[in-house]
């Protein structure tokens, strides 16, 4: 069966049956002696196990930890993630790296190797990714390739997002924060039983801040936050005839865009504390709308659960970077080839998907889950670089792609004994990628095409087999072991700004295979758990994007070019949480990583004759991975008194040295770097809680990107250190 009549017989069943999988946080047993906690039921395998069952790494944020730790956005969520970096140019078009595994290249024809879900739903551009962390019931985050029972890109491993559900309780939640640099975040929830089995949820964000940077140039705010956004969910609770669940949520940014620093004259050096002011004489913007509607419908069918879901995402988002971070007459001054720089983007793509799947049930010794998946993505994106402060030359290029996508999966697990389990997992892919793109030149005010695919576009049609084996022991009822052989696909990209030659050529797909094995255990009455894995990845084709000097251009021209390479990677990662007593609890997390390039023929730059300057990278260490992360905290919290109770914490999380770019030179480069947060809650009662925080305490000089053209070298900083307060009303 052919791939477009193949998705058009899944999208079609998913709609008629369009459930939520069962993912909730449970109250453990405990013994004399035994610390009362949470145990977190994860969905990571397409069915509701302990996180301690899963033989996977997993990291899971409980809505009370997305709390405690103000995780509101995704960079602070990968600051409490070991193994997991970003990259935020721009800030609402974030691209996360899994284990050294992502992906820069945000072009129409290409995708990121790590990717998102909301409820179930693919989140397969850069700008989608930026999900408000209000009122979820928790974040999964998977590591490794997943491309067995999740499928589309997930070569890294994926981040799942799971919102709260509708439920018959009566809430009313508001929490308010406001803090330095002029922040207030307002969030409410409102959940109500609108009938006998049937129940609304609603939830609102508002994010807002006066900016961490001043623009001296105009006195208006550069870093900031202005985001609203809202999702309503219904659920219908139609007893022996399953859920209905149908959801719609959308998000709003409008901001002037961020701060950019040229350091090239201060000799690519720091300053002591994070800048505050910069000089954008055309501070830019950022504008981004996303979001979506869900239907899943579950229902019981004795020998197994089935889950239909469709799903349909958006995104219209534009922006425009100052880049240079400086007047015209200051750029004369720095000795810059340019007078100015500006990076202009644009994208619109829409997502529709659906997915029809049964999980088996019962207590015999074979548990399986199958399914069928398909998803149309349409985006048209526009890219530019301007090289002077009053734009005469048009360099604007427009590329459009079509992606569909079919794929069958299954996995099943059999006990051979009750201790010992055998997995074996299976799916196949059908891909195929229409790309085009067109090159404006000329007068801005009426430009010329240089040369356009519309005509005769790029095609990828490709097919792959990917696979997990492995098995899991139970050594007690508190250890477990696993090792597993587990891959990944992702197809081939076209470059963002091509020449006429090499517009129609996709690269050859990314592959994965990933040997690991790991261990899951509680000790001393489940005081101290201590998760551990060890793994070893071999990665081909994988696809690395740049933004390199073009000297056959006007001045300051630059494009974005994309090489490839095999990659290994290697590393461990340990989780471990200590709770001393009901009060106290410690955490530590490290990950150790070393990731490099095989061959590497790297793209320096364009000469003048056309020609591409090539070096040879060889044996580099992969982009945005530090060899070393450490994630750490401390808790203590008092028993409830009639005044109420008092929470204190600590937590930090430590970098290494990154490189931004594969020649591992030291301008495209973050220094190591420790992150610091502390708080103080006051609990009055069940009801009002006050919490005073400050975030980067230490106020730390952390680049969260940079790049170097035109003779400077310009780099944005993250937030300086910022103290507030937070009020939680829960009626």
């Amino acid at each position: 069966m052919r791939i477009g009549s193949l998705k058009s017989v899944i999208l079609a069943s998913a709609a008629m049956c369009a459930g939520a999988l069962p993912a909730y946080a449970q109250d453990s047993d405990t013994d004399d002696g035994a610390v009362e906690r949470d145990e977190i039921v994860v969905t990571a395998t397409r069915r509701a196990e302990s996180l301690q069952d899963v033989p996977l790494t997993v990291t899971a944020f409980s809505a009370e930890t997305l709390a405690e730790q103000r995780i509101v956005e995704i960079q602070r969520l990968v600051n409490n993630t070991p193994g997991v970096g970003v990259d935020t140019f721009p800030r609402v078009a974030p691209r996360a790296w899994f284990r050294g595994v992502g992906g820069s290249n945000q072009g129409a024809g290409a995708d990121p190797s790590t990717v998102a879900f909301l409820d179930g739903v693919n989140l397969g551009r850069g700008p989608m990714l930026g999900v408000d962390m209000f009122d979820l019931e928790r974040v999964e985050v998977l590591k490794g390739p997943q491309g067995t029972l999740w499928g589309r890109n997930v070569i890294g491993g994926a981040i799942n997002y799971i919102t709260a559900r509708p439920e018959a309780s009566d809430i009313t939640r508001l929490r308010v924060m406001v803090g330095d640099f002029g922040q207030r975040n307002v969030f409410g929830v409102l959940n109500r039983a609108l009938a006998d089995d049937v129940y609304a949820r609603f939830a609102v964000s508002s994010l807002k801040n006066d900016g961490f940077r001043t623009n001296r140039v105009d006195g208006g705010p550069l870093d900031e936050d202005d985001r609203f956004s809202a999702r309503a969910s219904f659920l219908f609770d139609w007893g022996p005839n399953g859920e209905l669940t149908l959801s719609a949520d959308n998000t709003s940014d409008r901001t002037s865009g961020g701060a950019r620093f040229n350091i090239a004259p201060q000799g690519s050096e720091d300053p002591e504390h994070p800048p505050t002011n910069a000089y954008a004489d055309r501070p830019g913007y950022v504008h981004r709308d996303t979001g979506g509607l869900r239907a899943e419908y579950t229902r019981g069918l004795g020998f197994a659960d089935l889950t239909a879901l469709v799903g349909y995402r958006y995104v219209d988002f534009a922006s425009s970077e100052d880049l240079d971070g400086a007047t015209v007459a200051q750029n004369a001054t720095n000795g810059l080839g340019v007078n100015a720089l500006q990076v202009l983007m644009a994208e619109e793509a829409e997502a529709f998907s659906g997915e029809l799947r049964l999980a088996s049930t019962g207590d015999g010794p074979l548990s399986w889950v199958a399914g069928l998946y398909a998803l149309r993505e349409e985006t048209t994106r526009d890219r530019e670089t301007e090289t002077a402060f009053l734009d005469t030359s048009e360099n604007l290029y427009v590329g459009h792609n079509v992606t569909e996508h079919a794929a069958a999966f299954g996995e099943a697990t059999y006990a051979v004994t009750p201790a010992l389990r055998l997995i074996a997992g299976l799916r196949y892919t059908q891909e195929t990628k229409t790309y085009d793109v067109t090159r404006y030149v000329g007068d801005p005010a009426a430009p010329t095409i240089n040369f356009s695919t519309v005509a005769n576009p790029g095609e990828t049609d490709e097919n792959a087999w990917t696979y997990r084996i492995g098995a899991d022991y139970d050594f007690s009822d508190d250890v477990m072991a696993y090792a597993t052989i587990s891959t990944g696909f992702k197809s081939g990209a076209f470059q963002e700004q091509p020449n006429a030659a090499t517009a129609r050529l996709a690269t050859d797909p990314e592959e994965a295979i990933n040997y690991e094995i790991g261990l899951k255990s509680e000790w001393f009455d489940g005081r101290l758990r201590v998760n551990a894995a060890a793994f070893h990845m071999d990665y081909s084709n994988l696809q690395r994007i740049a933004v390199i000097s073009d000297l056959s251009g006007p001045p300051g021209s630059s494009v974005v070019i994309t090489d490839t390479s095999d990659a290994t990677i290697d590393g461990i990662e340990v989780d471990s949480s200590w709770w001393a007593s009901e009060n106290l609890q410690f955490n530590l997390s490290y990950t150790y990583l070393d990731a490099t390039y095989g061959t590497l023929i790297e793209t320096l730059q364009i000469n003048a004759d056309g020609s591409p300057l090539l070096n040879n990278s060889s044996g580099n260490q992969l982009t945005r991975t530090p060899t070393h992360k450490i994630v750490f905290g401390v808790a203590y919290e008092t028993d409830d008194y009639e005044w109420g109770s008092l929470r204190a914490a600590l937590n930090g999380n430590y970098e290494s040295e990154v490189f931004d770019d594969s020649s591992n030179n030291l301008l495209e480069y973050r220094h190591p770097r420790t992150l610091l947060d502390a708080s103080l809650e006051y609990k009055i009662n069940e009801t009002v809680a006050v919490t005073a925080w400050v975030n980067n305490l230490t106020d730390e000089v952390t680049r969260s990107h940079s790049t170097a053209s035109a003779g400077g070298h310009f780099v944005q900083y993250g937030p300086p250190r910022q103290v507030g307060l937070t009020l939680d009303f829960d009626f």
